[in-house]
């Protein structure tokens, strides 16, 4: 039975204008108490008496006889964490500064850190799709998969009445801007033997501080690295999972509304025609408001473990797309969904 803790808080402010002018301030907090994770018991537990990997990549290396039983590979089962936390803050205003123009800006800060979140159809599947440096056994504190971490949203809507307000024509515009989904970087096959391929990569700080097969890869990986804004920045470190964010994006939405309305005795009819042009922007360049796919293959997976010398010196090669080392993370990703489209509405109102 998951529990967590919850605490909120939330401000709300008129500024004293001439103009109607409020600021909204809002956190939560979430502590988790019972949260749930798989934990594959046919697989034992690093120990101390493991071997580690030479240099600055020091995870265990497991051994050959790492099941308790080789005839048994999955024996999952769910089992309860304290770990994990997250918290969302918000802060929005809205403001009137003139009759019938309404303006709206917030900006929402979203985090939530947790060992699993459950991410597959299955236990099995929920078990291997953990990202992990060590196995899923033993997962770190990380990002959660869904987590947007840093959202702005903006409307403006003005209402135009006229013919004694039996007639009213309103434009609104609506803004969204955001980093869609989070990347994982892993290297391609499996590095430390468990049989699970979602090993995080350790990100070298310089040449020559990790091995690789040939001086192309090392050059063309750490040619890719500079590039990145997430690589380059976590040098030295082991990569999060989900936390290289796509590149930000930006839509616009357009809405026209007219609305006709006539009185009859107390009751007010109104007939209002509604267009919606979503992701407007794109209407004008195709590369604007879609998200951009991973270049890499795999969604992250840029090194290949090649295997160990015999002081257990890991050696990796760069992973080629298309028979080339890939020279940029992201690519414009076209979807059909994503983008712009048209939509017309009708509505009777009465009141």
């Amino acid at each position: 039975m998951p529990q967590v803790w919850k605490s909120s808080l939330a401000v709300d402010y008129k500024v004293p204008v001439e103009f109607p002018l409020s600021i909204t301030a809002e956190g939560m907090f979430t502590k988790n108490i019972n949260a749930v994770m798989i934990e594959n018991y046919a697989v034992r537990h690093p120990a101390s008496t493991w071997a580690r990997f030479a240099g600055p990549d020091k995870r265990y290396i497991y051994p050959s006889d790492y099941l308790y039983n080789s005839s048994v590979k999955d024996a999952c089962v769910l089992v309860n964490t304290n770990k994990g936390y997250g918290y969302t803050f918000n802060v929005t205003v809205n403001a009137e500064p003139v009759n019938n123009l309404d303006l709206m800006l917030a900006y929402t800060r979203t985090e939530m850190k947790e060992l699993s979140g459950m991410p597959g159809s299955n236990a099995n599947s929920a078990w291997v799709g953990v990202y992990s440096v060590d196995g899923p056994n033993v997962p770190t504190v990380q990002r959660s998969q869904y987590v947007v971490p840093d959202r702005v949203t903006g409307s403006l809507s003005y209402r135009i009445p006229y013919l004694n307000d039996h007639m009213a024509s309103t434009i609104s515009l609506f803004y969204s801007g955001f980093t869609p989904y989070g990347n994982s970087f892993t290297y391609s096959n499996d590095m430390n033997g468990d049989a699970v391929t979602t090993d995080l990569i350790y990100i070298p700080k310089r040449k020559g501080e990790v091995s690789f097969v040939t001086a192309a890869d090392e050059n063309a990986f750490f040619a890719f690295m500079e590039q990145d804004r997430y690589l380059k920045k976590h040098k030295g470190e082991y990569a999060e999972a989900y936390a290289a964010r796509a590149p930000w994006v930006s839509r616009l939405d357009l809405r026209f509304v007219q609305d006709f309305s006539v009185k009859a005795g107390n009751t007010r009819n109104t007939l209002q025609l509604s267009l919606d042009l979503l992701n407007a922007a794109n209407l004008i360049n195709s590369k604007w408001g879609v998200y951009k796919n991973m270049a890499v293959s795999n969604y992250g997976s840029i090194l290949k473990y090649e295997g160990r010398d015999a002081d257990d010196v890991p050696t990796y090669s760069m992973v080629k797309v298309k028979d080339a080392y890939p020279t940029k993370t992201y690519d414009t990703y076209l979807n059909i969904g994503q983008c712009w489209m048209l939509q017309l509405g009708l509505r009777y109102i009465f009141n």
